[in-house]
């Protein structure tokens, strides 16, 4: 089945929250992080409005069931301050205290640290609601994403939280470069690397 794939505009930025937030509900990172799925949604719509959004590489498919936000090369790492930002950690203090904020901060640093510093493109986020798994939904997204990457010959890295997910990954070109697993107990995160190619 194919799907088709846009560009998604600042229209559908809470459409793409909402598939990603029920497509990562049973996230391991974001289970550590915080465990109350409820609120993904509010991670990513922040991420999305804040960052994401400026830097012309979200997708969402033709149903609106799946999306993914990539980040071009150049674009900085980190999102700059948005007034989202102060609701997303009302809801992680409110639901774990300041071990919410604490593990947060981990997150980030731990993610930072081992970020590659050649230029790439960098798939943040990807995947498909619940209820529209399995459809080949996220393969038509990577490739849009990637089709990217080799017009302007450049790699791609993403982090995968989930091992389910890695052979998804590498039928598309990603290999393992590394794996590292979170503090208190946390998951286990795999960096994956995917060469350019020659674009068609």
């Amino acid at each position: 089945m194919e799907h088709e794939i846009r560009v998604a505009g600042n229209a559908d930025m809470p459409q793409v929250a909402k598939v990603l937030g029920s497509a990562f509900t049973h996230d391991p990172v974001l289970d550590w992080l915080s465990g109350k799925s409820a609120i993904y949604s509010s991670f990513f719509r922040c991420e999305a409005e804040a960052h994401y959004k400026h830097h012309g590489h979200v997708y969402i498919n033709q149903d609106q069931t799946g999306a993914a936000m990539w980040l071009p090369a150049g674009a900085p790492l980190k999102s700059p301050f948005h007034w989202r930002m102060l609701g997303v950690a009302w809801k992680l203090f409110a639901s774990h205290g300041y071990e919410g904020l604490k593990r947060a901060g981990l997150l980030d640093k731990f993610m930072s640290e081992r970020h590659p510093t050649e230029s790439h493109f960098y798939l943040r986020s990807i995947g498909a609601d619940l209820e529209s798994q399995g459809r080949g939904i996220g393969s038509a997204l990577i490739q849009a994403g990637l089709a990217a990457c080799d017009q302007q010959g450049l790699p791609a890295y993403l982090e995968s939280s989930n091992v389910r997910n890695n052979a998804l990954y590498q039928r598309h070109g990603f290999d393992i470069i590394g794996e590292a697993r979170l503090p208190k107990n946390g998951p286990t995160i795999w960096f994956m690397r995917r060469e350019a190619r020659e674009s068609s």
